[in-house]
């Protein structure tokens, strides 16, 4: 056998070309095994009876939606979640947004209904993940097209089973930010808050106990009586409610917020805006 010398470690010619094409084959079969699970991760909303219940009939399109989610979440209990759409306008436009975590034990997140004056979806909120899955949003178009986004998120830590951290006597208490002044015809920013321990039902406290489900689950943004935001909230949103979203408001005219907990109990918020 001839064996050559390359800085004084021996080369053997036959051997370097078997593990040229061991590594060949073993690199092509790694390539595969790395397209593998992205390709059913692009599916993975067809595996959730939730989603294909929401989904229906209607022809799906995979663009036009994108969600947006940190790869590794390091606290289940409070993902920061983001979903936008494309500009459609007229019918086009997105109507309903669904979002999913399919592997919580309650697998609906939230429902948001838009008014007119939300010409694009621009929405910030924080979720719940009990494990590591791929979150689903489904937009409702007014034309009838149902668009849908996901996203794989790897969690370290279970959110859905953390127990609720809450000073009873700041509960309820909400904030809203607004622009001073708006644009005619331009998006701006929304932003509101509530303070509340969202109780899922499903952790114990520190005696032992499992209090039961108690959150927000509705929220509704109006202008002059006109709804902009209609949402509908479950246990898999993280405490503290907080929901960001662009609106282009068509004339002058007071904001009005309400938060209604599960018991009834409801908070207000107003503000007063001027188009200039």
């Amino acid at each position: 056998m001839h064996v050559m010398k390359f800085s004084g470690t021996p080369f053997d010619a036959h051997s370097f070309a078997r593990r040229r094409k061991l590594l060949r084959f073993t690199g092509m079969g790694a390539a595969t095994l790395l397209l593998t699970p992205s390709l059913a991760q692009a599916q993975a909303w067809r595996q959730s009876k939730a989603v294909l219940d929401s989904v229906g009939s209607a022809p799906v399109s995979q663009d036009g939606l994108q969600i947006n989610l940190p790869l590794v979440a390091e606290d289940g209990s409070s993902v920061p979640l983001v979903i936008s759409s494309d500009r459609l306008s007229g019918s086009g436009r997105i109507e309903r947004l669904e979002i999913f975590a399919p592997g919580n034990p309650t697998p609906e997140v939230a429902v948001f209904e838009f008014g007119p004056e939300i010409e694009q979806v621009n929405l910030a909120t924080r979720i719940r993940l009990s494990e590591s899955q791929t979150v689903v949003a489904v937009g409702h178009g007014a034309d009838g097209k149902v668009h849908v986004a996901e996203r794989a998120v790897r969690v370290t830590t279970s959110g859905c089973i953390a127990p609720a951290q809450s000073d009873p006597s700041s509960e309820m208490n909400a904030r809203v930010r607004v622009p001073k002044s708006w644009k005619s015809g331009m998006p701006a920013e929304v932003l509101t808050m509530i303070s509340h321990p969202m109780t899922t039902g499903l952790a114990q406290d520190a005696s032992g106990k499992t209090p039961p489900m108690r959150i927000i689950n509705q929220f509704e943004a109006s202008l002059e009586g006109r709804s902009l935001v209609s949402a509908r909230f479950f246990r898999s949103l993280a405490a503290n409610p907080y929901l960001k979203f662009d609106m282009t408001p068509s004339q002058n005219g007071e904001l009005r917020f309400q938060w209604t907990e599960d018991t009834g109990r409801a908070v207000r918020h107003t503000e007063n805006i001027r188009i200039a």
